[in-house]
């Protein structure tokens, strides 16, 4: 049996990130038994519906927006959260999973990208105060009762980034008062990662796990994810 995952984004050969992340998918393969099938999807080109009922056991929602259809990644983004679908996004999957749940699950309707509609009232993810284009942190594990806490098992850890926006701060209790769990924080308290109560693996983290995998250590939350996935389907 084969087990298929979905890549959601708009591969771009000039990105780094993106080879990364294909680097990071030959890694975690010798851990597995299994066989495993990865395949990018365009954002303007995946059927959601039928991708994620018959055809796909995870959905990974890769860096690199704005994306070319925004619309239609927070739609698989909130298939894959209400059929509890494996769901893992890194960057700019995170600050799409914020803004899926914002719309609906906190009610927020106007919710948005500052990077993408910067006029919205509703700014979830906003520019960061420094950007963290190449940059490399120290972070804390806050919630030890995580999937987080329980694939890395470190309190503290080193995430690299690629991107310039983040979690809007002013409305981090609303989201944590409908069911998102910070689960890692940067040293002056930023969100980092979050997942949901509710959910088997619903995984948002502004790192990048790509960048810190390599062979001989696959990165472990990268492992998890695909574990979480193939386990849905057997």
């Amino acid at each position: 049996m084969t087990f298929k995952i979905a890549i959601l984004g708009d591969f771009n050969p000039s990105y780094s990130t993106h080879h990364a992340l294909n680097d990071s998918i030959r890694q975690v393969r010798k851990i597995f038994k299994t066989d495993i099938q990865f395949d990018w999807i365009s954002t303007d080109t995946l059927n959601f519906n039928e991708a994620l009922k018959n055809i796909y056991c995870g959905l990974w929602i890769a860096p690199g927006s704005p994306y070319k259809n925004m619309e239609n990644v927070l739609n698989a983004i909130k298939f894959a959260r209400e059929n509890h679908i494996p769901a893992f996004g890194n960057c700019g999957g995170f600050q799409h999973m914020i803004i899926e749940f914002a719309r609906n699950c906190c009610g927020i309707k106007n919710a948005d990208h500052e990077e993408t509609n910067p006029d919205s009232k509703d700014l979830l993810i906003s520019k960061l105060s420094c950007s963290l284009v190449e940059q490399e942190e120290k972070l804390t594990i806050t919630e030890i009762n995580s999937i987080l806490f329980g694939a890395i098992k470190m309190v503290e850890f080193s995430g690299k980034y690629f991107c310039s926006y983040g979690i809007n701060s002013k409305y981090i209790n609303t989201l944590k008062s409908n069911g998102l769990k910070i689960t890692a924080t940067s040293s002056d308290g930023q969100v980092r990662a979050f997942e949901l109560k509710s959910h088997p693996f619903f995984v948002g983290t502004l790192f990048q796990p790509a960048l810190t995998s390599s062979f001989d250590e696959p990165n472990p939350l990268i492992v998890e994810f695909i574990k979480q996935s193939i386990e849905r389907n057997i």
